[in-house]
C-alpha cells in the first residue's frame, strides 16, 4: 500500500490556517482504531455516546464495548483481512461493531440496510465477503441475499448493549415476528457470542499491519454510474479526520448530533470526526430531512452535519413557525428573479428580526457553533437563507459548505464560515495537496481559469476493489511520484484568495467552438428566470463546432408565453457567458428525470439525445418536439 506523504509546502492551502495546524504532523501509520484510542485517552470519563433512551456512555464505557465485540467477532469466526459487509444504522452497538472490526484488522464493507435486495446483491457480488452483519429489523431481506451467496450471517438488535425495559424488547420482538424478521437461529444472533465470551479475560491485540489493510470499501456509482467498490485505508481516515480538527471550531466534551448513517462516506467520516475529537454524540436514527430541525432543536448541539435536503427542510421549520406570510412567498421562491429573490432576502431578515421574543426564543441558535453541509452542491438559495436565519437568531458562524468525494473519505476543500466568501468552497484542508489542471493535457492552469481539480494526499483511496481499468480513469502519477485523483469537477482558484469554486462535473464539460462549455454554469443562470422549474443541459454533436448546447426545461406552468421566455434565456446567457453557451435546441418537458436521491439525471438525457443525433446532424435533425432557435 503506497501513501501519499506530502511535505508542509505541497499541502496546497496551509498559510490560510494557524499555527496549530501549520505544526500539525500526519497521524502514524496505525490501525484507525487504535487511532481513536490514543485521540481519547485524556478524555476517558467524557460522555462518548447519548441514546435515544437517554442513556449516557462515556469513553471508557465505549472502549471496553468495543472489546467485548471485538472478542464476540472473534468467536465467530471474524479473522484480520476478512471482509465484512455490515448493514447498520445510528445504534450504539453499530458503533461497537464497526470499531471492533477495525480493531481486528477486517474491512468494513458498509451496506445500506433500506436499499432494495437487488442493490444488496450487486454490492455482495463485488466484494464475495466472508460474512454479513446486520441490524435484525432487516434481517428477512439480509437472510435471503446472504444465503444466496453462501455468506455466513450475524444479527444484531438495537437494543444490544443499551439499558432498555422489558416491555420495549417484548415489543420490539413482536414486531419481528409479525415482520418475518425475528432471528431463530441463535447461531446467527451477536447475543449469543457477547454471552459466550463474557467471562473471556483475554486481551484482543489491535492488529497493525499498515502496509496490506484496507479499513472500508464504500460502494459508489461515481459520475460514470459503474458500480464500484472504493477501497480505503484506515489511516487515510485518521487524517482527514485531524485535518477536520483544524477546520471546525469543536473542542472535546462539545455536543454533537449523530445522525447521519455510517454507511454513506460523509456520515462514516463525521461519525469518525466526532469519536475521534472526542465529543458527545447525541445519537438518533431519525435520518430522514423532516426530523433534522426537531432534532436540532431537541439536542442543542454544538455541532451537526447535514445535506442541503436537511438544510432546506431547516429553513422550511423555521419560516414556517416564524411568520405564514413569509412562509408562503418562500414556497414561491423559485418563482422570483434574482432581483426579486434579494428583496426577499431583505424581508425574511427584517421579519426574523422583529419577531415576538417568545418565537425568538423558541427558535434560537445560539447553542451551534458550527453547521456543516456536505453530500452534494449546495445552492446560493439555502446558502442565503441559511445563513440570515442563523445570524438572526445567534448561531456562532455562518453555514459551513465544502467539496467532498467518497475516494478521499469525503471532504477535501472546506468553506469555514464567515472565514470564506460565500458561493466558495474555501481552502483544502489540511494533509490535502491540489492542483487545477488542463483536462487533456494536466498541466497546470493559471488562477482564475477553470481546470480540472486534481488531489492527493493520505485520504485518497488504494484504488477500486478488483477493477483496475476504473482505477486507472482517475488516478494519476506524476513524474515525482505522486499519485493524483482526478476529482472529475471543474473548479476555479481565486487569484487573490486562493479560494476553490466548484463550476461543474468534468465529464459534462464539453468544447462547442473553441470554448469550453460547463453545463452547471448555465443551469445556474437559468434556476433564476422565475418561469423556469428546472433545467439540464446537454451537448449534441456538430460538424462545424464539435459540440452545441441542447436545453432540456420544464417549466412552473403550462401558460408560458414561450417566445418570450427564449427571449430572455438568450438575453441572460449571452450577457453573462456569451455566444457559444447559447441554447441551439431547446425540448421543453413537464418534469425532469431524477435519480433514485432526487438529484436531477442529466446523464438520462444525454444518453437518449446521444441516440437520438446518432449519424445525424442538427440540420437534419427536425423533430416536432424540440425548438431550434435561429
Amino acid at each position: 500500500m503506497k501513501n501519499n506523504d506530502l511535505k508542509y509546502s505541497e499541502y496546497t492551502d496551509i498559510d490560510y490556517y494557524n499555527n496549530d495546524a501549520k505544526d500539525a504532523l500526519i497521524p502514524e501509520e496505525v490501525n484507525p482504531y487504535e487511532f481513536q484510542l490514543k485521540e481519547n485517552e485524556k478524555y476517558m470519563n467524557n460522555v462518548a455516546l447519548v441514546t435515544e433512551q437517554g442513556e449516557k456512555i462515556t469513553y471508557e464505557e465505549f472502549h471496553t464495548r468495543v472489546d467485548e465485540y471485538a472478542k464476540a467477532l472473534k468467536e465467530k469466526g471474524v479473522r484480520e483481512g476478512d471482509r465484512i459487509a455490515f448493514a447498520a444504522g445510528n445504534v450504539p452497538s453499530a458503533l461497537y461493531l464497526k470499531r471492533a472490526l477495525y480493531k481486528l484488522g477486517a474491512t468494513v464493507c458498509a451496506i445500506n440496510p433500506i436499499e432494495t435486495e437487488a442493490a444488496m446483491k450487486s454490492d455482495i457480488e463485488l466484494v464475495n465477503p466472508k460474512m454479513f452483519i446486520g441490524i435484525n429489523m432487516f434481517s428477512k431481506k439480509f437472510s435471503t441475499v446472504s444465503k444466496k451467496y453462501g455468506v455466513d450471517s450475524l444479527y444484531f438488535s438495537p437494543f444490544d448493549s443499551v439499558k432498555t425495559s422489558m416491555k420495549e424488547k417484548t415489543l420490539l420482538n413482536l414486531f419481528m415476528l409479525y415482520s418475518k424478521n425475528f432471528v431463530f437461529d441463535k447461531e446467527e444472533r451477536l447475543s449469543t457470542y457477547l454471552k459466550k465470551t463474557k467471562n473471556n479475560n483475554n486481551n484482543i491485540s489491535i492488529a497493525n499491519d499498515m502496509n496490506t489493510y484496507i479499513s472500508d470499501i464504500t460502494f459508489t456509482g461515481g459520475s460514470s454510474g459503474t458500480h464500484k467498490g472504493v477501497m480505503l485505508n484506515g489511516n487515510g481516515l485518521s487524517t482527514v479526520t485531524k485535518g477536520a480538527n483544524y477546520v471546525l471550531p469543536l473542542n472535546p466534551g462539545d455536543k454533537f448530533l449523530g445522525n447521519l448513517p455510517e454507511f454513506m462516506a460523509f456520515g462514516a467520516f463525521a461519525m469518525q470526526y466526532a469519536l475521534n475529537r472526542s465529543l458527545e454524540i447525541h445519537l438518533t436514527s431519525k435520518a430522514m430531512p423532516q426530523d433534522f430541525a426537531e432534532l436540532l432543536y431537541k439536542e442543542q448541539p454544538n455541532g451537526v452535519f447535514g445535506g442541503p435536503i436537511q438544510w432546506n427542510a431547516y429553513i422550511d421549520y423555521v419560516l414556517k413557525n416564524a411568520d405564514k406570510n413569509i412562509y408562503e412567498k418562500y414556497k414561491n421562491l423559485s418563482k422570483m428573479g434574482e432581483k426579486d429573490q434579494k428583496e426577499f432576502y431583505k424581508i425574511v431578515r427584517n421579519t426574523l428580526e422583529n419577531l415576538d421574543s417568545t418565537v425568538k426564543n423558541r427558535l434560537d441558535m445560539s447553542f451551534l457553533k458550527a453547521g456543516v453541509s456536505g453530500g452534494e452542491q449546495l445552492t446560493s438559495k439555502t446558502e442565503n437563507l441559511t445563513n440570515i436565519i442563523f445570524d438572526v437568531f445567534d448561531a456562532e458562524d455562518s453555514l459551513y459548505n465544502g467539496l467532498g468525494m467518497t475516494e478521499m473519505w469525503a471532504p477535501v476543500c472546506v468553506k469555514r464560515g464567515n472565514l470564506n466568501s460565500d458561493g466558495t468552497i474555501g481552502h483544502m484542508l489540511p494533509f490535502v495537496g491540489a492542483k487545477v489542471v488542463d483536462p487533456v493535457t494536466f498541466e497546470e492552469v493559471e488562477k482564475g481559469k477553470p481546470g480540472v481539480l486534481f488531489v492527493t494526499g493520505r485520504g485518497m483511496m488504494e484504488g477500486y476493489y478488483n477493477n483496475p481499468l476504473e482505477t486507472s480513469k482517475v488516478i494519476v502519477t506524476d513524474e515525482n511520484g505522486t499519485r493524483w485523483l482526478n476529482s472529475g469537477d471543474v473548479a476555479i482558484i481565486d487569484p487573490v484568495t486562493n479560494e476553490k469554486k466548484f463550476i461543474d462535473r468534468v465529464k459534462r464539460n464539453f468544447v462547442c467552438g473553441v470554448e469550453n462549455v460547463y453545463p452547471q454554469q448555465i443551469e445556474n443562470l437559468l434556476s433564476t428566470i422565475p418561469e423556469i422549474k428546472e433545467s439540464i443541459v446537454t451537448k449534441i454533436p456538430s460538424d462545424d463546432l464539435q459540440f452545441v448546447c441542447k436545453y432540456h426545461i420544464s417549466l412552473e406552468n403550462s401558460d408560458i408565453d414561450i417566445e418570450s421566455l427564449e427571449n430572455k434565456i438568450n438575453t441572460l446567457i449571452y450577457g453573462i457567458l456569451g455566444e457559444a453557451k447559447l441554447p441551439h435546441y431547446i425540448e421543453y418537458h413537464e418534469t425532469l428525470p431524477k435519480s433514485a436521491n432526487g438529484k436531477l439525471a442529466w446523464n438520462v438525457l444525454q444518453d437518449a439525445d446521444n441516440e437520438k443525433y446518432k449519424n445525424e446532424t442538427l440540420e437534419k435533425e427536425k423533430n416536432i418536439n424540440v425548438k431550434v432557435l435561429k
